[in-house]
């Protein structure tokens, strides 16, 4: 048998390939007529376009998720630093624009990475991954330098309650250049971050009611001030009453050399604070000690021998 023919195509088909043919032909006589300009040509309509689409306000955008860490101090410093770039409006399919206020995000400190959304016809949802502070970072003399994130970038300083290191005299120079956006090299800073993050991370959970980390004091960093009998980090928390209690800790955390378990630490003080709530009543005492750690209490009780020989808490003069 014979196939039987096709039936006609349809009216709104044929004008369908009509049209095709003449999107075609025009642009193949671009081509003609313009030469090896024609793609340019095209590109800069799109470009033209893209400029020309809906703009979006950028001064509304705002945090999807607050970082519960994002405290009142740290949320207007970050909206400080921030407001320079999303104080104008973009178009909606600008890439050029949105590349330069990615750039331009980034080169703030406190952001880490940028993410675009576009949301049709007028909205770009913006994301930041913003960098967390754990330090604040003070000279000699107590004069704010600035806070570190646990890269030890440096960031704007900010008066918030983050444990703070101090640059003593006695551990080294007394202050250090501040580059806001490059890591910080000094040696006492990257070893309080250690050690801050510890406390936050490991150490804090396992303690009940723990007490506030308010510093971290890495002076005798390498043994060098102090004899080996004294720490090499010490850590100052809040007492009940706000004033500070003065704990022998640790060494640096990446040490080479053999560091006491966080969990003993930790079961010390739990310890110590069932004796004392709140650490009512003391200044000072050492973490380190899991069985003789009631014997390095200060003060200490009356005709108590001090372990620390003539230091009772408080760093003793530099030597001459």
């Amino acid at each position: 048998m014979t196939e039987r023919n096709q039936p006609n195509a349809s009216p709104a088909t044929t004008r369908r390939w009509v049209v095709r043919v003449v999107v075609v032909v025009a642009f193949l006589a671009t081509v003609v007529v313009q030469g090896p300009r024609a793609v340019e040509i095209l590109g800069q309509r799109v470009e033209q376009a893209a400029r020309n689409s809906p703009r979006v306000a950028l001064d509304a955008v705002g945090f999807a998720a607050q970082p519960e860490w994002l405290d009142r101090p740290l949320l207007l410093a970050v909206s400080l630093g921030l407001s320079p770039w999303l104080g104008s409006s973009v178009p909606i399919l600008d890439d050029d624009a949105l590349r330069r206020l990615r750039e331009g995000l980034l080169s703030v400190p406190w952001v880490a990475g940028v993410g675009f959304e576009r949301v049709f016809p007028d909205k770009i949802k913006l994301s930041l991954a913003l960098r967390r502070p754990v330090l604040a970072v003070r000279d000699g003399e107590g004069k704010p330098l600035c806070l570190v994130d646990q890269q030890a970038r440096m960031l704007p300083f900010v008066d918030t309650r983050l444990p703070v290191v101090h640059l003593y005299r006695e551990g080294g120079r007394p202050t250090m250049p501040v580059a806001l956006g490059a890591v910080c090299e000094e040696p006492r800073v990257r070893a309080a971050v250690g050690i801050a993050l510890e406390w936050r991370d490991e150490f804090a959970p396992l303690v009940k009611d723990c007490p506030e980390l308010v510093e971290v004091d890495t002076t005798n960093l390498g043994e060098r001030w102090l004899p080996p009998i004294h720490p090499e980090v010490r850590v100052k928390v809040a007492r009940g009453d706000g004033q500070p209690v003065l704990f022998g800790y640790d060494r640096p955390v990446d040490s080479a050399r053999m560091r006491v378990p966080t969990a003993t630490k930790a079961q010390v003080l739990n310890q110590i604070l069932q004796r004392h709530p709140k650490l009512a009543g003391l200044v000072a005492g050492d973490l380190r000690m899991s069985r003789r750690w009631a014997d390095y209490l200060q003060p200490r009780a009356a005709g108590q021998r001090d372990p620390f020989g003539p230091w009772n808490g408080e760093p003793p003069p530099p030597p001459k």
